[in-house]
């Protein structure tokens, strides 16, 4: 059977999440957002990377983005910071924002609520903050293909089951009924289908545009059919039906990183997972994934991550025990 090189992504990725506060302001209010390490901390101290999003359920709010102009978010319209960017949120444009510390702190109730009256009463604007957490061991082509705002507008046709899916998430978090887990999951993940698409639409590029071009579509699903093989640049190229060397530029020009590359570093994090998510041998793994031997395997290993995966596979399973 073949496999789709997205899907196969996205089960690496382990996409986990939910909705953790609101946020209820009225004007004047400028203020800094916690920090995404800050939220991985609290919400998902085993995850690897945490990805905030926020829906604006009483507009307009101003959000303001390191490395970004400010945008302004109108009621139902969504915003996602893939690279958990550094970001503030106020009533107005030329505001200041403003750090208050232990900011999670202050959410109070059920659901938890930070709220922070203003001058101008009747005037609130509300906010529903939630994250994705990706437990993706050491590489995710499609995590470092989304740019670092995504902002999906309120869309008659498109966003109506989204903002009802994110309510539904807050809900079932709060409640944490049996069986909510498992749901949120799966919310969660649709969440992030209809990111990920988006993108694939609007403006793909890296790994997502990859996955469209009749070249590298082909390869990416070479090397995800059968990762263990002993592929060559002139293997894949025979099998897409072209040359060599236009398969290493193509591979350079948009995804930045050569075939080969690409490669070794998907079969690295198949080998992750393995490492954490089962007890087979690390010499079953080696095989498994396309190298001759443990010690061939473990040199690779470590100069991608800086330890024997023994080591490693040890130490994170510590830290699992632990959180």
């Amino acid at each position: 059977m073949e496999t789709d090189p997205l899907s196969d992504v996205l089960r690496a990725i382990r996409l986990t999440g939910g909705m953790f506060l609101r946020v209820h302001m009225s004007p004047p209010f400028a203020v800094v957002a916690s920090s995404a390490e800050a939220l991985r901390k609290t919400f998902a101290p085993d995850s690897e990377q945490l990805v905030p999003f926020h829906l604006v359920s009483q507009g307009p709010i101003w959000f303001h983005i390191d490395g970004n102009d400010p945008v302004e978010l109108n009621t139902d319209d969504i915003l996602v910071l893939p690279r958990g960017a550094h970001h503030g949120l106020s009533d107005a444009l030329d505001r200041e924002l403003v750090v208050v510390p232990d900011i999670l702190c202050r959410a109070k109730g059920i659901p938890p609520t930070i709220t922070q009256p203003g001058q101008a009463q009747g005037d609130e604007r509300k906010v529903l903050c939630g994250f994705f957490a990706c437990r993706a061991r050491l590489y995710s082509p499609l995590l470092d293909a989304l740019p670092d705002v995504v902002i999906i507008r309120q869309d008659s046709e498109r966003t109506p089951w989204l903002i009802a899916t994110l309510k539904r998430t807050f809900d079932e978090t709060l409640e944490k009924r049996p069986g909510g887990r498992a749901l949120i999951e799966q919310l969660v993940g649709l969440l992030f289908m209809e990111i990920v698409q988006k993108q694939l639409v609007d403006r793909p590029s890296g790994w997502l545009r990859a996955l469209s071009d009749p070249i590298l579509g082909r390869i990416l699903q070479l090397i995800h059919n059968e990762p263990g093989r002993d592929w060559t640049v002139q293997s894949l190229a025979e099998r897409a039906g072209t040359s060599r060397s236009v398969v290493a530029e193509r591979f350079v020009d948009i995804m930045d990183i050569s075939p080969i590359r690409y490669l070794t570093n998907w079969r690295l994090e198949m080998a992750a997972a393995r490492l954490l998510d089962t007890d087979d041998s690390i010499g079953e793994i080696a095989r498994d994934i396309g190298y001759h031997s443990e010690a061939s395997f473990s040199r690779a290993f470590k100069r991608h991550v800086g330890a024997p995966p023994a080591t490693w596979r040890h130490d994170k399973q510590q830290v699992a025990a632990c959180s």
